[in-house]
């Protein structure tokens, strides 16, 4: 007979992979003792304490229309020596934030969860974005802890980190006052497909009509509260990037200008007031032509 009691969420993690449970994916140190990791696939991850008072991550990614679930197994963590679990709704590196503060929906202190000792992650733990961090210290040899990495849909996808370095994507702000933003971890060329940012409909011979103003440069300077960034910097927080261009208006056939961006990280990031439906679609590519981009950050000319 089957049980009657509904799957906790932690059974029900358990019971989808199941299949996967003789494949468990240890994380260890490298060869130089280092323990950073980065995963984009789901699946059951464990990780068992040599001893070590290093600080170790597990940066996780999905697609960027998925959030990112955190369930936790197994959880041995002592409090004692500085042993601590901190799971991170979005990434964390060098002290920058990806989504940073001012682009994501939560307060800055309630995007962190810290467990050690009784005080396990009994709840599977969500992201707000497609990416999240596992950051722990875990000095006690043989404690350790195992989860399962599920990643589920996000019917409104804000703020994304893209895997590859070319492609297509539409940043929305779904009529609300938010600021979503794309990152990408490249020196990348950008195309404007489509814009309406900061536009209306205007009522035309008894018909409401979208009016095309053309790609307006500089939109922020001129007081608009709805404008498109296109940034770069290296860190992850794109609000300490530097800005390459911004512009608004409507535009369903742009000009094919690019705006090249000589970074190690680069950004499109949407400013919505809330006052119009936003939305823009760009094409991006890994930068190849370092001729005159229109931004560049010294730090990546800077020779080892």
């Amino acid at each position: 007979m089957k049980d009657p009691r509904p799957l906790t969420t932690a059974q029900s993690q358990k019971k989808r992979f199941s299949s996967k449970s003789e494949a468990v994916i240890p994380l260890e140190h490298d060869e130089t003792g280092k323990c950073i990791y980065v995963k984009s696939e789901e699946g059951v991850y464990m990780f068992t304490s040599p001893g070590s008072t290093q600080v170790c991550g597990l940066y996780v990614i999905a697609d960027p229309q998925h959030t990112v679930h955190f369930t936790f197994h197994e959880f041995r963590i002592s409090c004692e020596k500085g042993g601590l679990l901190s799971v991170v709704d979005g990434w964390e590196l060098n002290g920058q934030f990806f989504p940073g503060t001012e682009d994501h929906p939560k307060p800055a202190e309630n995007r962190f969860a810290e467990f050690c000792g009784e005080n396990r992650p009994w709840k599977t733990q969500i992201t707000s974005q497609n990416v999240g961090l596992l950051e722990f210290r875990i000095p006690v040899k043989g404690d350790g802890f195992t989860v399962a990495i599920e990643f589920q849909p996000n019917p409104k996808p804000c703020n994304a980190v893209l895997q590859q370095p070319s492609g297509v994507y539409t940043l929305r702000n779904y009529g609300q006052r938010v600021n979503c933003t794309m990152s990408i971890i490249f020196p990348e060329t950008f195309q404007i497909l489509a814009s309406s940012v900061g536009t209306q409909s205007m009522p035309i011979t008894g018909r409401t009509m979208d009016v095309e103003t053309g790609i307006v440069k500089k939109c922020k300077k001129l007081g608009s509260e709805d404008y498109v960034e296109v940034r770069g910097g290296d860190g992850l927080d794109p609000s300490m990037m530097t800005v390459a261009e911004d512009f608004c208006g409507m535009d369903s056939v742009p000009g094919r200008s690019s705006v090249d961006v000589a970074c190690g990280n680069s950004a499109v990031r949407l400013v919505s007031s809330g006052k119009f439906e936003n939305s823009v679609t760009v094409s991006f590519d890994l930068l190849m032509d370092w001729g005159s981009p229109n931004l560049v950050c010294p730090t990546l000319l800077e020779t080892p």
